[in-house]
């Protein structure tokens, strides 16, 4: 099983994720889209984003959500060959993405049904660390922390999400070292 740890050890290499999904069920729903930004002390140093055919229907919630529909996957690559090429990319850094254990659950589900080594990776959550040290918010939703900090990308595909999550756990480290 993924760990999901609140990472206490503010890292400078790591990968940013983040996946668009079918839904929130990780065991009904389908992973659509996997985005993954990788940083060496602190920069960025390579990308992936990889489309995923679910090999089911799009709900229209989730098109009107991320933009994503059947056309857009129809003819990407499956899950038995993208999460393969994720895993990869990950190498053994620490994950950083917002509302980690959404993610991971997504991650774990997908490798228990291809039969994959489970990945042992340790994890930060954004979440977690907004909720630390971001107070004047209404909530610690990632699209209400982009507004906050005024960021231009957009939201719901992963790449951009990515971006964004690295902006917040940036500035979240930043604020953690002020502190000590």
């Amino acid at each position: 099983m993924i760990s999901f740890n609140r990472e206490k050890n503010l890292v400078n290499d790591y990968v940013v994720f983040d996946l668009e999904t079918t839904g929130l069920d990780p065991k009904l729903s389908r992973i659509i889209e996997i985005g993954a930004l990788k940083y060496r002390n602190n920069e960025l140093v390579e990308e992936l984003s990889i489309l995923v055919n679910p090999g089911c229907p799009i709900p229209d919630i989730i098109t009107a959500i991320t933009g994503i529909d059947d056309d857009t996957v129809k003819d990407a690559i499956s899950i038995e060959e993208a999460l393969p090429k994720f895993i990869a990319f990950i190498e053994d850094l620490p994950l950083v993405a917002h509302n980690s254990r959404f993610d991971l659950s997504f991650i774990e589900e997908n490798i228990l049904e291809l039969g994959l080594p489970m990945i042992k990776n340790t994890n930060i959550d954004t979440v977690y660390l907004a909720r630390k040290y971001i107070k004047n918010v209404y909530n610690h939703k990632l699209e209400t922390l982009k507004d906050y900090f005024g960021l231009t990308y957009s939201s719901h595909r992963s790449v951009e999400d990515c971006l964004t999550t690295n902006y917040v756990y940036q500035y979240c480290k930043s604020m953690a070292l002020v502190k000590n």
